[in-house]
C-alpha cells in the first residue's frame, strides 16, 4: 500500500484489520502479508494533480486521505470478494473523501512460495482446496 507515511499504530492497526478480514474469508493468516510504501510529497498524482498529506495538528499521520493498494488473491475469488476487499482496504487505513485505488492481481497458490521448516514451498494443498472451495 502507498499511501502519506502513518504512525506505526496505524499501521499495525490496518494490518491487524486486514489479517482479520482475510482469515474470517478462509484465509492462513500467516499468508497474509501487508507492506506499507510512504509516500513523499510530489510523489504521486491523480489527473496530472499530486495527491496531498494529511497530518493532524501534532505533525503525524493517523489516517490516510489517499491510498494506492495492491492486493494479490486467488484468481477463483469473485466479484463480491474484491469489492468487500477494497472496501475493506479503505476503511482500514481511514480514507474517507479522499483518492483511493484498489487493484487485484490474480494470483495462484501455487505460484506463491514461502520459508515453511527451513525450505521454500508453495501453498500447502488445504489451503489451495479452500481457497478453491470459494471459502
Amino acid at each position: 500500500m502507498t499511501s502519506p507515511p502513518l504512525t506505526p499504530s496505524a499501521r499495525l492497526r490496518a494490518a491487524v484489520r486486514l489479517t482479520r478480514w482475510f482469515a474470517a474469508r478462509g484465509s492462513d493468516p500467516a499468508h497474509v502479508v501487508v507492506q506499507f510504501r510512504p509516500a513523499e510529497p510530489m510523489a504521486c498524482f491523480a489527473g496530472g494533480v499530486p495527491l496531498s498529506r494529511f497530518e493532524d495538528a501534532a505533525g503525524e499521520q493517523r489516517a490516510a486521505a489517499w491510498a494506492l493498494a495492491v492486493c494479490h488473491v486467488h484468481r477463483d475469488r469473485g466479484p463480491d470478494y474484491l469489492a468487500g476487499l477494497a472496501e475493506e482496504v479503505r476503511a482500514a487505513l481511514g480514507v474517507v473523501d479522499g483518492h483511493c485505488v484498489v487493484r487485484c492481481e490474480p494470483t495462484d497458490p501455487e505460484r506463491v512460495f514461502s520459508l515453511q521448516d527451513g525450505q521454500m514451498t508453495d501453498s500447502s494443498p488445504a489451503l489451495v482446496g479452500a481457497a478453491q472451495e470459494g471459502r
